[in-house]
């Protein structure tokens, strides 16, 4: 991918800041309701997601939990699941005030960025059809054609997405003063601080209150994208993902399901 001569970097959350709602409550419901969950395991996402917005969420005990459950089932069925549902439930509910953000950016000649925690096949999706020059996000782990046990390793949540965002930005000499970072909550308060243009974007109420007191702006997203087109993923972070997932997109192809 070609760098851009501007050397800032703009980060955008993608649960409730690109996104109306958080993308692991709205597939736990899909993964109810298609039988891939039980109740009890709907039941828990609802938990996990009241934890979140009271900044509670115990983050590792959540991806071990997810990663067991899509375990269960062969990767290529899962991906095809996040697929289908993609269309369905997310791009649907990606903001166009968020995406003219992201465009206005690139226009300025800055690199952006999707810094999430969530899991990297729906944080691909999201980068590719708002167009967004990279990502940071969870990698999925595959072992056997299957989502492997999940073990304590990089996730793009609190300080740990500092962590990332500092070495995406050292990889490329820049400085994140530079940067900009849009997020609704305080759990990135380590990255909102860090960079020098914070902006709470649909803040929950917390992070409302530490803008208000710091002058950072506030943005408030209403209106959906409506996009006339769903595009395709074009690369995901771990080598296994990749491969499974170029398997995923060759069949649809070859089945006529895909232009």
């Amino acid at each position: 991918m070609e760098e851009r001569k501007n050397k800032t970097a703009a980060f955008f959350d993608l649960d409730h800041t690109v996104l109306h709602g958080a993308s692991g409550t709205l597939y736990g419901w899909k993964m109810f309701t298609e039988g891939f969950m039980s109740l009890n395991g709907l039941l828990l996402v609802i938990w996990y997601s009241i934890l979140y917005k009271t900044n509670h969420l115990p983050r590792q005990v959540v991806y071990r939990r997810v990663f067991e459950i899509m375990g269960r089932f062969h990767i290529l069925e899962m991906i095809a699941f996040m697929d289908r549902n993609f269309e369905l439930i997310i791009a649907p509910r990606l903001y166009r005030e968020a995406y003219d953000i992201i465009l206005s950016h690139k226009k300025r000649g800055h690199l952006t960025v999707i810094a999430t925690a969530a899991g990297e096949y729906v944080a691909e999706r999201v980068r590719t059809q708002l167009e967004v020059d990279y990502v940071i996000a969870t990698p999925i782990p595959v072992e056997d054609e299957r989502v492997s046990a999940y073990e304590d390793g990089p996730t793009a949540f609190m300080e740990h997405k500092l962590e990332m965002a500092e070495k995406f930005c050292s990889d490329r000499s820049i400085d994140l003063k530079d940067c900009y970072f849009y997020s609704d909550s305080v759990s990135d308060l380590p990255l909102l601080e860090a960079v020098g243009h914070p902006v709470a974007a649909n803040p929950h109420r917390a992070l409302a209150r530490i803008a208000k007191e710091r002058g950072w702006p506030i943005m408030r997203f209403k209106e959906y994208a409506r996009f006339d087109e769903i595009r395709r993923p074009e690369r995901m972070i771990t080598p296994e993902m990749e491969k499974y997932n170029r398997i995923y997109e060759d069949s649809l192809l070859k089945t006529g399901e895909k232009e």
